[in-house]
C-alpha cells in the first residue's frame, strides 16, 4: 500500500477536482474493472472489492498493485472518471 500511496494522493486530488467540476460527491474511484470491481474508498483511504463490500487484504493489494499502477500510469483511472460523469451529468448533450 505504501508504494501506491503517492498515486492514491494524486487520484484523490483529481477526484476533488471532478467533484468541484461536476458538483457530485465521489466516494469510490474505480481502479480495476475486470472480474471484480476494485475501488479506492476516499472516505477511509482503503482499497476495496465493491461487490463484496470488503477491504482487500495487504496480500491482495500487493498482488493487484502492478495492475493498479498500470491503470494509473496509462490514464485509465481518469478515463473511468470521465466516462462516469459524462453519462451521469449529460455532458455533450446539445
Amino acid at each position: 500500500m505504501e508504494k501506491l500511496k503517492p498515486y492514491l494522493e494524486d487520484i484523490n486530488r483529481k477526484a476533488d477536482y471532478a467533484e468541484e467540476l461536476y458538483g457530485i460527491r465521489i466516494r469510490y474511484v474505480p481502479l480495476v474493472l475486470e472480474e471484480r470491481t476494485i475501488v479506492f474508498d476516499r472516505q477511509n483511504w482503503k482499497i476495496k472489492v465493491l461487490e463484496e463490500e470488503r477491504c482487500l487484504s495487504p496480500e491482495e493489494v500487493e498482488r493487484l498493485g502492478e495492475k493498479i499502477l498500470e491503470n494509473i500510469k496509462k490514464g485509465v483511472i481518469e478515463l473511468y472518471l470521465t466516462l462516469t460523469f459524462g453519462e451521469d451529468v449529460g455532458l455533450g448533450e446539445g
